[in-house]
């Protein structure tokens, strides 16, 4: 048995890699299927300026606050540090969003401690490019 573990070592390694990257492939869809049944938004503020790699990966940092806990993460796009923009969310699993860059918004509004529903939005958007962009993250 020995002799044949030690043989097929290698096969053994890649399809546990492949069945590894297989499951957080899907993990990853079903999030962004999460975020597009159950979406709620908020606003996110830009707090870096492009940064080449830190903690977060390369982009740039932002941050979004709901009921009080703050959440961060990192975006490869080039916004503009202190700028707030739309998020979109999975109101289950806060963790998993979308910054719709599409929608710059003025510093002086403020979302509720627990972001709008599609109907309260103090802005108008377009649903369909909504979805797109969730579509377009994966």
């Amino acid at each position: 048995m020995k002799q044949i573990v030690n043989k097929n070592l290698h096969l053994i390694i890649i399809s546990v890699l492949i069945i590894l990257v297989g499951y957080w492939y899907l993990s990853s869809l079903n999030g962004l299927k999460n975020i597009s049944k159950r979406k709620k938004y908020t606003l996110a503020v830009a707090t870096s300026d492009w940064h080449h790699k830190n903690n977060n990966g390369i982009g740039v940092d932002y941050e979004y606050f709901i009921e009080d806990r703050k959440y961060s993460n990192t975006i490869n796009l080039d916004l503009k540090k202190g700028q707030k923009y739309l998020l979109v969310y999975d109101s289950i699993r806060h963790e998993n969003n979308v910054l719709l860059d599409i929608y710059p918004v003025d510093n002086f509004l403020s979302p509720p401690i627990n972001g709008w529903n599609i109907k309260e939005l103090p802005i108008q958007v377009d649903t369909v490019n909504i979805n797109n962009s969730i579509l377009e993250t994966n």
